[in-house]
């Protein structure tokens, strides 16, 4: 037995032994029009009753013990987003955001017969662990827990940090940063799985994209600053920097980040789930009209039962392990990763959040060697100063890509007779797609023939690219959750498994292209093929819930 397992602990079970057992293998749920039904979970496929009466259905149903991390009071979440934001600016920047230091890394390393395709393995090959790292940790984050794997996580940034700042040589540096892209890969995935924990359906995109713009905001302004701090005091301070924000967070989780995994019935998810789950028991009994509840909305009162759970404390939230082990689940979730990364719409979004990110990847590596050099001929300190306009598109994101993707879902579904398909999220990808694909051929254009362009024809679009990244991160895990709530874990890891696989094998031999057929035709390229997933998206906007329906006897 675990020493720390404490079975009369568990989140979701009542403190009295008297209570009746609860079957939740058939739910038995009241729609919208007061209808009684049983309705077996494996029949979800994502199209959920999310308005009712000009009120919002919470989606998943809270129940109501105190310990139901949808039930953590509004200061407590804001603050678990704090130090979510935290880990993953010191995880996340520290691998992406060295892109403004290579003009310094280059000469060093070239000294010692480094060539410059060898050098950008600094940036390329973490960005693979970032994607990997997943793989590895979401099957353990679905046995053991989020907490656990979380805590180590941060433990493991705060010690990669600390190896890359006292890095001896390349193969030294190299290897540190691929630990800290593993050690910080958890920002990927299961920083949105805990997002998806505690936060409800129609909220969850403005949260997320809250959380990408603050890091972003985060990252940028570091970055901006890097380059003088570089100059000032030499680069491994920037790495002591993220030591002592890694160090920081990992304290705060201790304290502050509870286990957020709660089990519910697929039921929770539909939008017809009775405020308090109605059982049937193991009998035919009809059920109790005391039991009829319609499901709790944003007009509802919310009432947590202290009677029959036990309260959330400080002791309670500081339990490393909470859930029960379950080893077999390793197994399993990589079976689903299986399953699941075949399924169209999915591998559509993953292969094409990949392919978006090699892209603003080979920008990364090709700006700062473009700007240094004639005619622009910017000094080095002032390359990172090219990463200021991420910070209006940061800013611009929150409520184009967060708070609009909920509103049009909350509109249409108030639209379409209450119901919310997943596929309504689509549509906030389309303007930024159409405007980068502009931006890329311009770019490519600009940085074949600098000459003939003002500098802004490079720093533009780098900046801009970041616009289209958020609504592809966005838009791609709110409309999967939404569409396969029980899957989260395994969908979730799909997506940064082929971003990290996809964005490296795209992006490794950028300098190799640019040399083999220019960046005019490199880039010409790349924006044919985002608008080949743009044509895709059409048809998955189109055809997304028959898909859904087809799929889901593999997706619940």
């Amino acid at each position: 037995m675990d020493p720390h397992y404490d079975p009369a602990l568990l989140p979701h079970r009542p403190r009295n032994d008297d209570i009746p057992k609860t079957n939740y293998n058939t739910i038995t749920t009241v729609n919208s029009s007061a209808e009684s039904k049983s309705i077996d979970g494996e029949q979800f496929d994502g199209t959920a009753k999310l308005a009712k009466e000009g009120a919002i259905i919470l989606i998943p149903s809270p129940g109501q013990d105190p310990r139901d991390p949808l039930n953590l009071p509004v200061w407590h979440k804001n603050f678990i987003m704090f130090i979510l934001t935290l880990y993953s600016v010191s995880g996340l920047t520290v691998v992406v955001g060295l892109g403004a230091l290579l003009v310094y890394f280059i000469p060093v390393y070239q000294k010692a017969g480094k060539s410059t395709a060898q050098i950008s393995a600094l940036l390329t090959y973490p960005n693979l662990f970032l994607g990997v790292g997943n793989l590895f940790s979401m099957p353990l984050v679905l046995a053991v827990g989020r907490r656990p794997v979380f805590l180590v996580s941060n433990l493991l940034l705060f010690f990669s940090c600390i190896m890359c700042a006292t890095n001896r040589n390349f193969e030294w540096h190299l290897a540190a940063r691929c630990l800290a892209a593993l050690s910080g890969a958890q920002c990927e995935a299961l920083v949105p799985l805990i997002i998806q924990d505690i936060f409800f359906l129609h909220q969850r995109a403005r949260v997320l994209q809250y959380w990408s713009s603050s890091q972003t905001i985060a990252n940028s302004t570091l970055v901006i600053i890097s380059s003088y701090m570089t100059n000032a005091v030499g680069w491994r301070a920037w790495y002591w920097l993220f030591t002592a924000t890694s160090g920081l967070a990992l304290v705060l989780t201790i304290f502050f980040v509870p286990e957020s995994a709660y089990d519910r019935p697929i039921s929770a998810f539909m939008g017809t789930a009775p405020q308090e789950f109605a059982p049937t028991g193991d009998s035919d009994a009809p059920l109790a009209a005391d039991n009829i509840h319609e499901p709790i909305t944003t007009l509802d009162e919310r009432k947590l039962n202290t009677v029959n759970y036990a309260p959330r404390t400080l002791r309670s939230d500081m339990r490393v392990f909470v859930t029960p082990h379950d080893w077999p689940k390793t197994f399993i979730t990589l079976k689903h990763i299986t399953q699941l990364l075949v399924l169209p719409h999915i591998l559509w979004l993953a292969l094409m959040n990949g392919f978006f990110l090699a892209i603003d990847i080979s920008i990364s590596i090709t700006y700062g060697p473009i700007l240094v050099a004639p005619p622009y001929n910017w000094a080095k300190t002032s390359v990172s100063i090219a990463q200021v306009g991420q910070l209006p598109v940061a800013f611009i994101a929150m409520p184009l890509l967060g708070w609009l993707s909920d509103f049009i879902v909350t509109k249409m579904a108030k639209r379409n007779g209450g119901r919310h398909e997943p596929e309504y999220r689509l549509l906030t990808l389309v303007f930024p797609l159409l405007l980068l694909l502009m931006l890329t051929a311009i770019y490519g254009a600009a940085a074949e023939n600098p000459y003939g362009y003002h500098w802004m024809a490079i720093i533009f679009p780098q900046n801009v690219w970041l616009f289209l990244l958020f609504a592809t991160n966005t838009v791609g895990i709110t409309y999967l959750l939404d569409s396969h709530p029980k899957r989260a874990g395994p969908v979730l890891v799909i997506m940064c498994l082929m971003r990290g696989l996809v964005s490296f094998g795209v992006s490794y031999h950028t300098v190799d292209y640019v040399d083999a057929v220019g960046y005019v035709r490199l880039f010409g390229i790349y924006a044919g093929l985002m608008a080949v997933f743009g044509v895709l998206g059409i048809g998955v906007f189109v055809w997304g819930k028959k898909i859904r329906h087809w799929v889901m006897r593999w997706t619940n």
